[in-house]
């Protein structure tokens, strides 16, 4: 075997990091411009029933922003199924877990976060603690469960169950099985990372 064919794959690997970094920090520089007031809701609104909007409002006005621009994302592209549009709304609510703890896990921490989930996801797992408390290592178990965390949250305020598997999902890859379930999900993670 070439030295140049056992590199092919290591290169695939770095080209992959890399596109994930780029997209991490246009994703980081977005939030940023977005400003801290109040977000405008209208699309939630239109969208969610009372409780869900409840739900939506826990998120800090960036990540409701996201939620929104998802969602118009989703809309830009074909038609959305109901269980979709609330999960696009809600795929980060579980992330407010950490502010309600008194946990910070704003901006400022979330980037390097997502970074370090990129080169050294183990590392991270460790540090991770799941009892809730002001901790760093709450707010890095957050990051790295919130959409088991928004799942249950979602399924508490009423959300379908199609709505929570999405939510639960939305950071994995497509799994085996339902073939309309994989396509929605497909959809909800390709639109969140353009966004």
């Amino acid at each position: 075997m070439s030295m140049s064919t056992m590199s092919a794959p290591h290169d695939r690997l770095n080209r992959t990091r890399w596109r994930s970094i780029r997209y991490r920090i246009r994703q980081f520089l977005s939030g940023l411009r977005a400003t801290t007031g109040d977000s405008d809701d209208a699309l939630a609104i239109a969208t969610l029933s009372p409780t869900e909007l409840a739900l939506f409002r826990r998120m800090p006005a960036d990540a409701r922003r996201h939620s929104q621009a998802v969602l118009r994302t989703l809309q830009a592209e074909a038609s959305v199924p109901h269980d979709l549009a609330v999960a696009a709304l809600l795929h980060d609510v579980g992330k407010a877990a950490a502010d309600e703890a008194g946990a910070y896990l704003g901006l400022w921490l979330r980037g390097p976060i997502v970074l370090a989930e990129t080169f050294a996801p183990r590392w991270l797992t460790h540090l991770a603690d799941p009892a809730p408390s002001r901790s760093l290592r709450y707010a890095l178990y957050v990051q790295l469960h919130h959409p088991a965390i928004g799942a249950a949250w979602a399924q508490q305020a009423g959300c379908s169950e199609l709505t929570c598997w999405l939510i639960a999902f939305h950071q994995e890859k497509l799994p085996i099985g339902d073939p309309a379930r994989r396509e929605l999900l497909g959809r909800l993670q390709a639109a969140d990372n353009l966004n």
